[in-house]
């Protein structure tokens, strides 16, 4: 079978891609300190979701590789970012997510600031701390230290950089070609956290490349054609485009339809509005009229299911209506993106290079008037015996990870290869290059 991810497109610039990566950028505490040092404290990134800090008082903490930080719903409305850390000896301020807060008071020694960032007052006596400049400057003059804060389709994106690029350039084309989406309109009820053994970027790795399906997730190539999934190269960012409701060019022998409805329905049954509880039982597949194909009537049924959510998404075409648009936010967030449903799976690094955090979000589209329209989501870990309920194919690549971590600590494996069908990882290790500036030895080559 020919290739067809051949005619992959250059990166922007014509930089050739690199086929082989160094192990060592997963498994090397070296390169994790070149990391920590160098992309997590200068790059833009989703902290949490506009429904997390909906009402005055709201916070959530962002934690990533020893970096804290605290996004806040100020008093007058306005959301704000502050690194998690009191000005007068460092000591963290808030934990975790809550609402009502009021001011910002300090553990330690009772240092309070208001939800502007300010300094509200010192614990008594401890004006005499300061230098002279200070106290004529105000207590203004102490506040917490801010970290750059932007928004975009209902995420909260922070930089602790002061410096570089705004929101809007390091996005690129994404806004736009999404706009069609609506996804400020989109609610998730649970932000679910799975700690795998792993280092971050191989979780990436498994959710940028379609490669690995006929391996690993079988079922679904009744479903997807993971052959013709053409790729596009941002300039950080990349994106792939998965046909659905037809079947993998793999399947040889033939899907018939009843196969192909009974996995749809199993996989993607929500899309229909049909319950996660009777997606095992699907039944046969509806009539197909003269002319038509199963996708066809699988885009009418996705149609239908739509307008009940208050959006029918009558001006765009089958292609939208069905197919899967695959988005790398660089550095570590991917957005599958259907109409009606997207989810969003960030990976964060671990206190070692084998170890990470992934982060899973699942977005749906109600009537702006429904209860469970944005709700403020709840944020739990998931133990072990939890993951089955995430659904088969995400739990076959959870299970998956650890093996591939311990893979790439063998001695004798320097580097792994790379085909065209993994585009995209090649294209992130650009980037990481250019972030990281890395040492001869840890260089792409």
């Amino acid at each position: 079978m020919s290739d067809p991810h051949d005619s992959s497109p250059l990166p922007p610039g014509g930089q050739p891609l690199p086929k082989r990566i160094p192990t060592a950028r997963y498994t090397s505490r070296e390169w994790q300190e070149l990391e920590h040092e160098r992309l997590w404290p200068s790059v833009w990134q989703i902290a949490c979701t506009e429904d997390c800090v909906q009402a005055p008082g709201d916070y959530w903490e962002y934690q990533v590789a020893g970096v804290s930080i605290l996004v806040i719903r100020g008093d007058d409305g306005k959301l704000r970012a502050f690194q998690n850390a009191c000005p007068h000896r460092g000591n963290t301020l808030l934990e975790g997510s809550g609402q009502g807060l009021r001011e910002i008071r300090c553990g330690y020694h009772h240092w309070c600031f208001n939800l502007q960032g300010g300094l509200r007052s010192m614990s008594p006596t401890g004006d005499r701390a300061l230098t002279a400049s200070q106290r004529s400057e105000g207590p203004a003059a102490i506040g917490l230290v801010p970290v750059r804060l932007g928004t975009w389709g209902g995420f909260v994106f922070v930089n602790p950089s002061p410096e570089g690029e705004p929101l809007s350039d390091f996005l690129e084309e994404i806004p736009d070609e999404l706009a069609w989406v609506g996804m400020e309109r989109f609610s998730c009820s649970q932000f679910m956290t799975v700690p795998i053994a792993c280092n971050w970027k191989a979780a990436v790795d498994a959710f940028i490349e379609t490669y690995h399906l006929h391996a690993v997730h079988p079922q679904m190539l009744a479903i997807a054609d993971d052959v013709h999934t053409p790729i596009t190269l941002y300039d950080k960012h990349t994106k792939f485009v998965q046909p659905y409701g037809v079947p993998s060019p793999r399947r040889s022998d033939g899907v018939p339809d009843q196969e192909l409805w009974e996995a749809f329905v199993l996989n993607l049954g929500h899309r229909m509005g049909i319950p996660f509880a009777d997606v095992a039982t699907p039944g046969p597949h509806p009539p197909i009229p003269d002319g038509k194909t199963l996708r066809d009537v699988l885009i009418k049924r996705i149609r239908e299911h739509l307008a009940t959510t208050g959006s029918s998404y009558d001006g765009i075409d089958d292609h939208h209506v069905i197919d899967d648009f695959h988005y790398h936010i660089f550095p570590n967030s991917v957005l599958n993106v259907f109409a009606g449903w997207f989810g969003l799976i960030r990976a964060r690094p671990g206190a070692t290079p084998d170890q990470c955090l992934l982060d899973m979000w699942n977005f749906d589209l109600h009537p702006a008037d429904a209860p469970e329209a944005h709700t403020r989501p709840e944020q739990v870990t998931l133990a072990q015996e939890e993951l089955p309920a995430l659904g088969p194919v995400m739990l076959q690549d959870l299970e998956l990870l650890p093996s591939v971590q311990r893979g790439l600590r063998q001695p004798g494996l320097h580097n792994f290869q790379l085909t065209s069908a993994e585009t995209r990882l090649a294209r992130m290790h650009q980037i990481l290059d250019r972030y990281l500036e890395p040492p001869p030895g840890l260089a792409l080559v």
